[in-house]
């Protein structure tokens, strides 16, 4: 790459990165880190570099590469700072010194970066990024947005369209975020998620209006649920990576036995969650 296409990249992080770190901030100071849209920002920063990058006639190997260089350093600076942001909130709660908890983030972050880069080398060296095993769907979608614009073949009427059905669902009182999220994601990673929220809607429901702080035992139990499963597949990964144990195992239990037995696996975790919502009451 040349000199000018290095000083648009670093326009480009210069620009997007303070724009969107404001808006991680904010967002996680008034809603909380999960409501981060880390990937939507991540995909306009890859939709306008990659434009510009199109319109200079940059469309080769070393184009692609230094689009999802940007797009990752802001990601990155974005999502930093929505956690930082977090952190400094809550230590304001606690009582918290700012400038020990800013130490204590730059160690953090120090051995945060290589073991979450030892965990995705582990991940994709175990399975295959874009497999059935590891689907990662956002990363589909943001591959699909550098080639496309880059070759010309994007089809812009559909992002539009997408834009557009994102602006309705918000004028409708609708999350934007949690729309485009339910559509592009499949819907083996979106069903346990709908029906744990229309669980959660129920349920608040049927307490009429009770203060908020009292569902937090429940969400905290499904935040453990989460943690949990999300290391035990890390683990899982390791032992495939080490050949200690299988990629892929049949099923022990198959047709209409194992859709029961998982059935009955949800209704003992939904049990669980309301059980756990329950003990604040």
């Amino acid at each position: 790459m040349g000199p000018l296409a290095r000083a648009i990249c670093a326009a480009g992080v210069a620009v997007f990165g303070l724009m969107f770190v404001a808006v991680a901030s904010r967002i996680v100071g008034i809603v909380g880190v999960s409501s981060n849209p880390t990937s939507g920002m991540a995909l306009v920063t890859l939709l306008g570099i990659a434009s510009i990058f199109a319109a200079l006639g940059w469309t080769d190997t070393a184009a692609q590469a230094a689009v999802l260089t940007v797009g990752t350093i802001v990601t990155v600076a974005a999502s930093k700072a929505g956690d930082i942001s977090q952190d400094l909130k809550t230590g304001y709660l606690v009582g918290a010194t700012p400038s020990r908890q800013q130490f204590g983030q730059l160690i953090g972050a120090s051995v945060a970066c290589w073991a979450v880069a030892g965990t995705v080398l582990l991940l994709g060296h175990a399975y295959t990024f874009g497999s059935r095993d590891i689907p990662a769907p956002q990363a589909t979608l943001m591959k699909t947005i550098v080639e496309g614009v880059l070759s010309g073949a994007l089809p812009w009427g559909l992002v539009l369209s997408g834009g557009g059905l994102s602006i309705g669902s918000w004028l409708c009182g609708i999350s934007p975020l949690s729309f485009a999220i339910g559509v592009y994601l499949p819907l083996s990673s979106m069903a346990a998620i709908y029906l744990g929220g229309c669980i959660r809607a129920l349920y608040d429901r049927k307490r009429a209006g009770a203060a908020a702080a009292a569902g937090e035992p429940g969400v905290l139990a499904a935040s453990g649920l989460v943690a949990g499963e999300g290391l035990a597949g890390v683990l899982v990964a390791g032992l495939v990576a080490a050949r200690v144990a299988p990629r892929s195992m049949p099923a022990r239990l198959d047709g209409l036995a194992g859709e029961l037995v998982g059935l009955a696996a949800f209704a003992a975790i939904t049990w669980f969650l309301v059980r756990a919502a329950r003990r604040a009451d």
